[in-house]
C-alpha cells in the first residue's frame, strides 16, 4: 500500500475513534444520569408514598431497598468512570487528529517526500499509543458494536462532507 494511502487510513481511523468514543461518552452520560436520578427520586419519593400508601408497603419497601442497593453499587458501575478517563482521552485524540489533519495537505499535494510521510506517520502512531496508554491504561473499554456503527456512519459523513 502507497504511503499516501496509510497516511489517509491512519487520519480517518483516529477520527473513526474520536466518534467513537464520543457516543461511548454519552451513553455513559445517560446510563450515569438515570442511576443517579432513579436514587434520588426512589430515596426521596418512596419515604414519603409509604405513609401515603400503606396500603402497598411491600411494594414501596422494595423500591427503597433496590434504590439503597442502586446507591450502594452505583461506585462499582463502569458509567462515571468512563467519563473520567474518555473525556480526556477524546480531547487528546482530537489534537493529534488536528496535526495529522495539518499535515494531510503536504502528504496529499506531494509536498513530503515518501520517507518524511513515513517518519510523521510514524510520529502520529507513537502519540497515538502514548494517549492509549495514558487513558485506558488497564481500563479497557468494551467493544459495542451498535456504537462502532454509529461512529463509522459520522465518520463517513464528516468525511463526504469535508474532504469530498
Amino acid at each position: 500500500m502507497d504511503i499516501q494511502k496509510r497516511y489517509w487510513r491512519f487520519l480517518v481511523q483516529i477520527k473513526a475513534w474520536i466518534f467513537y468514543l464520543d457516543v461511548y461518552a454519552e451513553s455513559s452520560y445517560k446510563w450515569d444520569r438515570r442511576i443517579n436520578i432513579f436514587t434520588a427520586i426512589t430515596s426521596s419519593a418512596s419515604i414519603a408514598a409509604w405513609t401515603i400508601w400503606s396500603k402497598y408497603n411491600f411494594i414501596w419497601g422494595a423500591i427503597i431497598a433496590v434504590s439503597q442497593i442502586v446507591s450502594a453499587i452505583k461506585q462499582y458501575l463502569p458509567y462515571s468512570k468512563r467519563l473520567e478517563i474518555i473525556r480526556p482521552f477524546i480531547a487528546d485524540l482530537q489534537l493529534l487528529f488536528t496535526k495529522a489533519d495539518y499535515m494531510w495537505f503536504k502528504v496529499a499535494n506531494g509536498e513530503l517526500t515518501e520517507n518524511e510521510i513515513n517518519e510523521e506517520l510514524f510520529s502520529l502512531k507513537k502519540r497515538y499509543a502514548e494517549l492509549e496508554q495514558k487513558h485506558l491504561k488497564q481500563n479497557s473499554l468494551v467493544e459495542n458494536k451498535k456504537f462502532r456503527d454509529m461512529a463509522d456512519q459520522k465518520t463517513d459523513e464528516y468525511f463526504t462532507s469535508n474532504y469530498c
